[in-house]
């Protein structure tokens, strides 16, 4: 029976990394062709209702009741910052290269974890951590005069998602990840209405292929959400994390025969010591969970 479970889990979990993958490849073919606003409005709209028709069914009369209010808000404000920067940094560098960026959120957990979580870190995650963070470096190369805001665009989308990591384990323990996932879709898609009632400029005209690049960007969206929430019922969490690396090198080769895009031998150098050190904080996280 566990042995059932497990590969349920890990069927889910590499069916989440291919719809996250199909995510960062519909937000780069649509590009700028349509303002970033129109991309996160359209992502956010067209969640929401295979993500209601999931949440009636899980919960029924109870799809809407959330326990920690307070955390759900701030669940909401760092998922909103965190896509908005994924999105812009997808827009603007390699798929690959965002993408290994977006990953190393998990450093960024472990770096926050004994102030936000009062969790200790070994030395051993410690150490993967700074291997970690001079990975970024490499990625990003802070120091040529070719960095430009999209690097920063990943390096932030990376820190957002950490502290959204750290909101959702609170969350977890209390409110189900259905009802979570629908109101934050649905607060997505209420915030950036706002935005373009305010700045209607914003809101590119769309049709055609456009349009339904747009539509199935938020149906994916939508069913990474739902595999992802089914994968970490059958999975340990580190196990989960573990396998979402497997998005990185898929991520590179989807840009390189789809739009062309290449990484430097430095920038694969950076991506092969984020993922060894995020690796390496999985095993030690699934050691300490087994003690």
């Amino acid at each position: 029976m566990d042995n059932y479970k497990t590969i349920i889990g890990i069927i889910c979990t590499l069916t989440a990394v291919l719809f996250g993958l199909g995510t960062g490849m519909l937000v780069k073919k649509v590009g700028t062709d349509v303002t970033v606003i129109t991309t996160l409005f359209y992502r956010f709209l067209f969640s929401v209702p295979l993500l209601l028709l999931f949440a009636l069914v899980a919960r029924k009369s109870k799809f809407l009741e959330i326990k920690q209010k307070r955390t759900l808000i701030l669940r909401i404000i760092f998922g909103f910052s965190g896509i908005t920067f994924w999105f812009l940094a997808v827009r603007s560098m390699p798929l690959g290269q965002a993408t290994t960026l977006f990953q190393s959120s998990v450093i960024f957990v472990t770096l926050l974890s004994p102030l936000l979580l009062s969790e200790k870190v070994g030395p051993v995650r410690w150490s993967a951590v700074l291997a970690g963070l001079i990975g970024i470096i490499i990625v990003t190369d802070p120091f040529s005069s070719a960095l430009n805001a999209a690097a920063l665009y990943g390096v932030m989308a990376a820190f957002s998602g950490a502290i959204l990591a750290i909101l959702l384990r609170k969350l977890g323990r209390s409110d189900k990840p259905t009802s979570v996932a629908l109101w934050y879709n649905f607060a997505g898609t209420v915030i950036m209405g706002f935005v373009i009632i305010c700045v209607p400029k914003q809101l590119s005209p769309i049709g055609g292929q456009i349009l339904i690049d747009l539509m199935l960007l938020g149906v994916v969206a939508s069913v990474l959400q739902i595999f992802f929430t089914t994968a970490y019922k059958y999975l340990d969490a580190v196990v989960v994390s573990a396998l979402r690396y497997i998005q990185i090198p898929l991520s590179g080769i989807a840009g390189y025969f789809l739009f062309a895009e290449t990484m430097t031998s430095s920038q694969i150098l950076g991506a092969l010591i984020i993922i060894t050190s995020c690796l390496v904080i999985a095993w030690r996280e699934f050691i300490r969970n087994e003690k």
